[in-house]
């Protein structure tokens, strides 16, 4: 049975490609039976499995099973989902500017959490008595 396997490269342009499990001496490989190259976010054109390209497919692959319904509505990734890997290296890349910084014993500015907070009371008096010179 045929399934779609979607990818996107790093200029965005999608691929589709229609693979085929085979399995020989106890290995499984797949066969790739059509691949279908568009720019990202594309209106304009043809659909990667159209009727004509399906009944191409059909009758030069007769012997694999296509069961279209499935391979149209296999759900494809957003592309938003892939920009998580520029947050992770712009994070690591963070980390390791903080972890050589420590290292060359270059004190870091105080965290907004930490600049906020009160100074510290003496022992023995009270800070809400209004009498107490500061």
């Amino acid at each position: 049975m045929a399934f779609l396997r979607f990818s996107r490269d790093k200029r965005g342009y999608e691929h589709f490609q229609l693979v085929e499990p085979m399995t020989r001496r106890g290995k499984t490989r797949t066969r790739v039976l059509y691949w279908f190259r568009t720019p990202p976010g594309i209106k304009v054109g043809r659909d990667p499995f159209d009727a004509a390209t399906r009944r191409a497919l059909e009758a030069q692959y007769p012997s694999v099973a296509f069961d279209w319904k499935r391979i149209i509505e296999t759900p494809i990734p957003s592309a938003d989902v892939e920009k998580w890997r520029e947050r992770r290296r712009e994070e690591k890349a963070a980390r390791r500017a903080k972890k050589a910084r420590a290292a060359a014993g270059v004190r870091e500015a105080p965290q907004a959490s930490e600049a906020l907070e009160a100074p510290p009371v003496p022992e023995g008096s009270d800070p809400s008595d209004p009498s107490e010179p500061e």
